[in-house]
């Protein structure tokens, strides 16, 4: 019985993801890299004077006021370190946690063991 329900989970998770892969496939492009004036060497050597007038939604936002707000020389650093700083914080805490987790689980396990084998 316990096999039927592992297959049939796996079955399930698997025509979900198709279905969730075609699904997104018939969505529209949100980007479609036609926009021939960005040049990415312009921005990355003077973020400053880069004429963003074309940029739109986040692309805009992380352009136009990344400078300000940081003083980064490089966007996705200062995005990384300075506006996301407590959340990657946070993931390498959980990290470390899980890590320490298992590692006192299996040192736990294998002391008991040695005591059964004396």
């Amino acid at each position: 019985m316990k096999k039927f329900l592992t297959y049939l989970c796996l079955a399930v998770f698997l025509f979900a993801g198709i279905y969730a892969c075609l699904d997104m496939a018939e969505m529209p492009r949100s980007y479609e890299g036609q926009n021939a004036a960005v040049s990415v060497y312009e921005l990355q050597q003077n973020p400053a004077a880069y004429d963003d007038s074309q940029a739109d939604g986040a692309a805009a936002a992380i352009v136009q006021q990344n400078l300000e707000k940081t003083h980064a020389l490089n966007d996705v650093t200062s995005i990384v370190f300075d506006f996301r700083g407590y959340d990657t914080m946070g993931e390498a805490f959980i990290l470390i946690t899980a890590v320490a987790g298992s590692v006192v689980i299996l040192y736990t396990k294998t002391k008991k063991e040695d005591k059964r084998d004396e």
